[in-house]
């Protein structure tokens, strides 16, 4: 079960007002007018990805959940691009390779040069590092990728290792020959360790990867202690784990030491699927990666976005406190556990 120690029963007024500041550092980060279009048609509304530049739509395709076969993949992808999503994040794991493969397959062939691809490596040392870069880009059927992330670093301590181990190093040098355009890294375990990460100081540092979602307040927070430090140093925030990995949905949990662990439902019980969208939408996030295993999540998804007007600071508190006499009872964000 959870540890309780970690877990906060006491989001009060000084809580309240840190997700106020959130609220208005999201206004700070301008949103796009939707009339913007390419040659496949209208783009979703974009946020600039921090000091990189990049225009990111709102919605990004996530790969870790994304369908099964090669077909379900395909429909996919070209319900996105339709829809105007341009982003899309996979990493070398996700599928044991297969994730990368597909998008090498149906999206970068056609689609390469309208859309921001992202993808990450696990790697402990600069070797593996670039061993997974070099298989990442021959099977994303591609030549360079325009975010790489560190992926899940978990402890003060991992962030060291990798560090010392030349993990960083290697991704640099990557950069150089043009194989990375920006670099950054996930984390989803531990507030401490992203922190500890965003205060080396590190300019190469342009990307984040972490937790957005109305329960995150509640315990080892990422929206409370992290998006501030992310924002002042104009690190580009990319939210994930809208529904709590899916917990928030009553997903039982499928990895890690309490696999098969039955949760409560509170999506669409006690909150909608886009009022933790609208949440999110509502932090200063680049963009939200949402795995979608089939093509009417994905049109559901956009859909959320069309109807996106912002989310004041006191609904976003409202839901976050609806939700803390469940949350007691429920590990909903299981991925911030070792």
């Amino acid at each position: 079960m959870k540890d309780i120690n970690l877990f906060r029963n006491d989001f009060n007024r000084r809580d309240f007002i840190k997700l106020s500041g959130m609220f208005m550092a999201a206004l700070a980060i301008p949103i796009s007018g939707s009339n913007s279009k390419d040659k496949w048609g209208s783009v979703l509304p974009t946020r600039k990805l921090g000091k990189t530049g990049l225009d990111a739509t709102l919605f990004t395709i996530g790969t870790g959940s994304s369908g099964g076969t090669y077909e379900e993949i395909e429909a996919i992808i070209e319900t996105a691009i339709n829809g105007g999503c341009r982003f899309f994040d996979t990493a070398r794991m996700y599928g044991k390779g297969a994730r990368e493969t597909a998008l090498g397959k149906f999206l970068t062939p056609k689609y390469r040069k309208e859309i921001i691809l992202l993808s990450k490596s696990e790697a402990k040392n600069a070797d593996d590092l670039n061993r997974n870069l070099e298989t990442s880009l021959k099977e994303l059927n591609t030549n360079y990728l325009d975010v790489y992330l560190m992926h899940n670093i978990i402890s003060t301590e991992d962030v060291d290792s990798r560090l010392n181990n030349g993990v960083l190093d290697a991704m640099l040098k990557a950069k150089e020959q043009g194989m990375i355009k920006h670099i950054g890294f996930s984390g989803h375990y531990d507030p401490d360790a992203n922190i500890y990460l965003l205060d080396k100081h590190l300019p190469e540092i342009e990307v984040m990867m972490c937790p957005v979602n109305p329960v995150d307040p509640l315990r080892k927070s990422f929206v409370l202690n992290v998006l501030p430090k992310a924002v002042e140093k104009n690190v580009g925030i990319i939210g994930m784990k809208i529904l709590g990995g899916g917990g928030l949905t009553g997903a039982p949990i499928n990895w890690g030491g309490v696999r098969g662990e039955k949760r409560e439902s509170v999506i669409p019980e006690i909150i909608s699927f886009e009022d933790a969208l609208h949440f999110a939408w509502s932090l200063p996030v680049s963009t939200t990666t949402l795995g979608c295993t089939n093509v009417e999540q994905v049109k559901m998804d956009i859909q959320y976005l069309h109807n996106f007007t912002g989310m004041s600071e006191s609904k976003r508190n409202e839901l976050t406190e609806r939700l803390k006499e469940v949350a007691m009872r429920n590990n909903f964000e299981h991925y911030k556990m070792k």
